[in-house]
């Protein structure tokens, strides 16, 4: 996906296209480097989300930087909306979602992509033994390391650099907002997000993010983006 992004072919590169975005596709850690992306890869060991950390707090750190890189120089393009592919990374986000914010492994973990009930049970067991891991554990950047994926550290960095530059940052999907979250503890943040989500999104992510309203059905941060540019 991430060798098709670049060439310009994937689904969500050609929707971006006919939005008139501009793609800037990043390799976070993908089994094999990708010519033509933007490098990012962790450099550290990376562990198994139930038994170890996911990655060094060293690689959080770095990731954030790059992404802020990236949101700092895109920003001046105006909206920078997120996107992210990850096989397997929704039983990552409900980790991190409910680490962040408190919830119980069986109110973040959903069907994900082709899954069946059996498999939603067995996320939410590993969820559990995630959070086992991070109880006692406040700090975003640590449990980012503790339970997110580099996609997510990544992405945190683009929506710091771009609300810093003073670019509206729009979020798409349970992995893609979580950066949002993260980010609003550091720092102020402008974030496009379905109207019918704005009560709840604002309790979660708390008073660091101006939500700006826009009219979609979950049909992705490109939509969102377009619609946005016609209003």
């Amino acid at each position: 996906v991430l060798a098709a992004t670049v060439a310009g072919t994937s689904l969500g590169a050609a929707t971006a296209k006919g939005a008139g975005l501009a793609v800037v596709g990043v390799d976070a850690g993908v089994a094999r480097a990708v010519s033509g992306s933007y490098d990012a890869r962790p450099a550290g060991e990376r562990g198994d989300l139930a038994s170890s950390d996911a990655m060094t707090l060293a690689d959080v750190e770095a990731l954030v930087a790059a992404g802020r890189e990236i949101g700092t120089e895109v920003a001046g393009s105006g909206l920078v909306c997120l996107g992210e592919v990850g096989v397997g990374n929704t039983t990552v986000a409900a980790a991190l979602a409910c680490a962040l914010l408190g919830l119980e492994p069986q109110d973040a973990v959903g069907l994900g992509s082709g899954s069946d009930a059996d498999m939603v049970a067995r996320k939410r067991e590993v969820v559990a033994a995630a959070l086992d891991r991070t109880k006692g554990e406040s700090d975003p950047l640590r449990l980012l390391a503790m339970v997110g994926g580099p996609e997510i550290a990544l992405l945190t960095g683009v929506t710091l650099g771009a609300a810093a530059a003073g670019a509206p940052v729009v979020l798409d999907g349970l992995a893609a907002s979580l950066p949002g979250v993260i980010a609003a503890r550091f720092e102020p943040v402008k974030m496009v997000v379905d109207p019918s989500a704005v009560e709840r999104a604002r309790a979660l992510c708390g008073p660091g993010i101006e939500l700006l309203r826009i009219s979609l059905s979950d049909r992705g941060s490109v939509y969102a983006a377009a619609l946005e540019a016609e209003a």
